[in-house]
């Protein structure tokens, strides 16, 4: 269904936008437009200049001039002009040539395309939580579905793409316009936390939703066939050329080809490609990172109202307590108390603490040194001569240790390689360090375009994932792991 793109030619059809006359074009042929939508689609110019006359700014408009325009758009073939012969009764009404006209399509196209621009306004788009789970029911009739009749087929293929077509362009939309200029202005606005939460809750509830369906619908088209595929788009194919058309610019092979690529954009919105992430997931992201924007706006607006807060009360119960005290001893406490302690020292440095806790207090922990230096030029430190010390008993100690920890790990490792191979669906529980190691291997082979990498004691291996099986759940003493099903294959 390609048509070969003709870029090298004007755009003949927009002219009227942006004449010097742009507002009478534009007035004509949004009422033929509408009158288009209320399905009376020939008019003659009478209608026209009855109707043109009506708006303001065009009180003086001629008869003439409504000729000059119609005619001119006929030539820019925005309309279409016919000759209405059906009411003449003399040869001097024949020759005088009363024309009826029509909109072309490309002008109802370009005029369908200017009301939706000028209705854009605020946030467009919109996340249609329910079309996810109407996308999983469609591809579910998928294995009954290839047995009926190619209308019955046909019918099936039109509501699944109108589906994902909404589905698609309305969630980025939806997203674009909440990423954009406009709505991070908003934000910023106290405006914004009346309807925050509304936003909030939209969100997650498509997230809910997509997480939901998004691993079914992905499951149930990896389990769809090439041949079952190829059987859906003949018939969709077959069916839709049999529909009669007064325009049909393309074969049944070429209309085929153009639904292959939107059921393989359908698929890989899901599925992803590769070890690329699907779309899915992606959309899945970036809603989560949008209610963590819109949560730290509302949390800067909270902040910013609380700052311009008056403490007036506040102020005038601390000047009480500061005139019931009963001596300058008593004042001197209260101060320390609500203001801290005046002209003191801080000293900043990277010191270790005993404790993270923010409950523990300065007195509760050990106190430490700092040794202060003048800020002089010529001061340098001391330097003291010390003899050295042999570590080499300790050194020795040490690798002796570590070589037969590794020696205990390793022997852990030979009990689950069965031949030259090691598959992770097949292991028992095992104990961290176990899986920390094999997680390390994978790591470094998954750094590799080839999927090889290297253990510690110099073996090489190469590490194959099934992608087509469904997900595996590693057991450790620690907890459980998921994962994709993967098989480590020791060449060396």
């Amino acid at each position: 269904m390609s048509k070969q793109l003709t870029l090298d030619k004007p755009l003949v059809e927009a002219s009227y936008l942006t004449a010097p006359n742009f507002f009478r074009y534009r007035s004509i042929l949004r009422f033929f437009y509408l009158q288009h939508q209320r399905m009376k689609y020939w008019m003659v110019r009478d209608e026209v200049f009855s109707r043109l006359r009506e708006m303001e700014g065009l009180r003086d408009y001629t008869l003439d001039q409504c000729q000059q325009d119609l005619d001119t758009l006929v030539d820019w073939k925005n309309l279409m002009a016919g000759q209405d012969a059906g009411k003449v009764q003399t040869i001097e009404e024949f020759k005088n040539r009363r024309f009826r006209y029509q909109l072309t399509p490309y002008t109802i196209e370009i005029e369908r395309l200017m009301v939706r621009l000028e209705s854009t306004s605020g946030i467009g788009g919109s996340l249609e939580a329910n079309l996810f789970e109407r996308i999983s029911n469609r591809i579910r009739e998928i294995p009954g579905i290839k047995e009926e009749s190619p209308s019955r087929v046909y019918g099936w293929w039109q509501d699944l793409e109108s589906d994902f077509q909404r589905l698609n362009q309305n969630a980025t939309d939806y997203i674009a316009r909440l990423e954009g200029g406009e709505a991070e202005e908003l934000m910023n606005t106290l405006a914004f936390l009346t309807y925050k939460d509304g936003i909030i809750e939209y969100l997650r509830t498509f997230i809910r939703e997509l997480q939901r369906y998004g691993p079914i619908i992905e499951g149930d088209l990896r389990q769809v066939s090439e041949d079952t595929t190829g059987k859906l788009l003949d018939l969709v194919s077959s069916h839709h050329m049999t529909i009669p058309r007064m325009e049909q610019d393309f074969t049944e092979d070429e209309y085929r080809e153009e639904i292959r690529s939107r059921w393989l954009n359908l698929a890989l919105w899901f599925v992803g490609e590769g070890d690329e992430e699907s779309e899915s997931y992606r959309l899945l992201d970036i809603t989560n990172g949008i209610i963590r924007k819109i949560t730290r706006y509302a949390y800067r607006i909270a902040e910013r109202q609380n700052r311009s807060i008056s403490r007036q009360g506040e102020y005038m119960h601390l000047c009480n307590l500061f005139a019931d005290c009963r001596s300058i001893d008593d004042a001197n406490s209260l101060s320390a108390a609500v203001f801290g302690a005046f002209y003191t020292r801080h000293v900043h440095g990277s010191f270790e603490r005993e404790t993270e806790s923010i409950s523990s207090g300065i007195w509760e922990e050990y106190p430490f040194e700092v040794q202060l230096k003048p800020r002089t030029r010529q001061y340098r430190e001391r330097s003291h001569t010390g003899s050295i010390v042999s570590r080499e008993t300790e050194k020795k100690r040490a690798m002796e240790e570590y070589l037969e920890r590794m020696r205990e790990e390793q022997e852990i490792l030979a009990q689950y390689i069965e031949g030259n191979r090691l598959s992770f669906i097949n292991l028992p529980e095992i104990e961290p360090f176990v899986r920390n190691t094999l997680l390390r291997w994978v790591g470094r082979a998954m750094a590799n375009k080839e999927r090889m990498g290297k253990t510690e004691d110099g073996r090489t291996y190469r590490v194959h994932i099934d992608k087509k099986s469904p997900r595996m759940t590693l057991r450790c003493q620690d907890g459980n792991l998921e994962m994709p099903p993967m098989i480590m294959e020791f060449l060396s």
